[in-house]
């Protein structure tokens, strides 16, 4: 009976022991140990990708934080010429939103003592000006992707507005509001929209 004890004791003792073992390799013994329920559920089953967008991305990126309006535009098609005409249309639509953003800074920057009104004024025909370069704007790179399994082309497009053009459209409809003329700190935004062409004239332009 006694002998029977010793037994049992053995094998619980020998059991805790393999257990701990188990557990001391799946919490540090091993660095390629797979992810937990718990991690995978986090991140909802998703993985960080590089697409072939991400370098366009960035690039429209440094040029929005450098005041310098910009779309991105994404096509797909079974045609190819389709994929493309849809990415540019895209990204024109894209730049002409990039457009109403810079000038809103321009306006938050620049024109904080002019009344609403005649800001507004100003706002809008700065943008009604800049459509008009938009339409003729051009995309400045493209990537080509293609699926063989389902034969579709995917085209990213990253189109970018010439900053002296927006400078033009700036300039031509602050000369239309005297007021805006008078308040506004125009040598200020002139300088900050040079610095702007000259970056885009040293890292971008063709």
């Amino acid at each position: 009976m006694f002998a029977s004890k010793r037994n049992v004791r053995l094998a619980v003792t020998v059991t805790a022991v393999a257990a701990a073992a188990f557990m001391m390799n799946s919490c540090g013994g091993s660095k390629t140990a797979a992810p937990s329920s718990a991690q995978v559920a986090a991140t909802g089953g998703f993985k960080t990708i590089t697409t072939p967008a991400t370098e366009l991305e960035e690039i429209k990126r440094d040029l929005e934080d450098k005041g310098i309006p910009c779309g991105l535009g994404i096509g797909e098609s079974n045609d190819e010429q389709i994929a493309r005409t849809t990415s540019s249309d895209q990204a024109r639509a894209e730049l002409a939103t990039s457009v109403g953003v810079q000038v809103q800074r321009l306006s938050e920057s620049y024109a904080q003592n002019v009344n609403n009104q005649a800001k507004k004024i100003w706002e809008e025909a700065t943008r009604q000006l800049t459509n008009e370069y938009i339409k003729g704007a051009r995309v400045y790179k493209s990537v080509a992707t293609f699926n063989e399994e389902t034969g579709t082309f995917k085209i990213y497009a990253l189109m970018i507005l010439d900053p002296n053009l927006f400078k033009a459209a700036v300039t031509d409809a602050l000369a239309r509001e005297e007021e805006l003329e008078l308040r506004v700190k125009k040598d200020d935004m002139m300088a900050k929209m040079d610095a702007n062409i000259a970056e885009y004239n040293n890292k971008y332009k063709k």
